[in-house]
């Protein structure tokens, strides 16, 4: 780490919070598992927390991309596990376009990723994006099938971003690329 860069790489703390808060809620979603208030609380500490921090230290090392999206996913579990935790109400139409308005989002991460070359991030991105749009079609439809889709979707989905973590710390600390990013 030199002194222009305060922080090391946070990709893959923020990758492994989006991840693994991705895969156990997606299994609930395509109903292998039921969530408990474990799943919640990970929702704000590991989804939430932990992306809001690698965000920030993103934002601190220059990564306009990297700060923004786990920044904004982070928040993204907070909402979510608050609106859970809090029991507030909603209606399927409002959460469904909450999923559809996060993956035209997620799409401008794809782009960008893709822009900068970034190939299993803009993989990771692609793959949210169509999680988000069978979500929005579930909380739309009610259809269990659509919902059961969106799990298997997002399993995938967060074992890429969990793939993506790893290589980004094993070739940190290798000081060569391990993996492929």
């Amino acid at each position: 780490m030199s002194q222009n860069q305060p922080f090391a790489n946070p990709g893959s703390l923020g990758l492994w919070g989006f991840a693994l808060t991705t895969i156990v809620l997606s299994f609930a979603n395509a109903g292998i598992v039921h969530t408990t208030g474990m799943t919640l609380a990970y929702m704000f500490f590991w989804g939430g927390m932990a992306q809001v921090f690698a965000g920030w230290m993103d934002f601190k090392r220059g990564n306009m991309l990297g700060g923004t999206a786990f920044s904004t996913y982070g928040l993204f579990w907070i909402g979510l596990g608050f609106t859970l935790l809090l029991s507030l109400p909603f209606s399927g139409g409002e959460v469904g376009l909450w999923m559809f308005l996060w993956g035209v989002l997620t799409l401008v991460y794809a782009i960008g990723s893709g822009i900068a070359k970034a190939t299993v991030l803009t993989t990771v991105f692609i793959l949210l994006v169509i999680t988000f749009m069978l979500l929005a079609g579930f909380y739309w439809t009610g259809s269990l099938t659509i919902l059961h889709a969106a799990g298997w979707m997002g399993i995938i989905t967060g074992l890429d971003a969990l793939y993506l973590g790893a290589a980004t710390i094993l070739n940190g600390v290798s000081g060569k690329k391990v993996l492929p990013e």
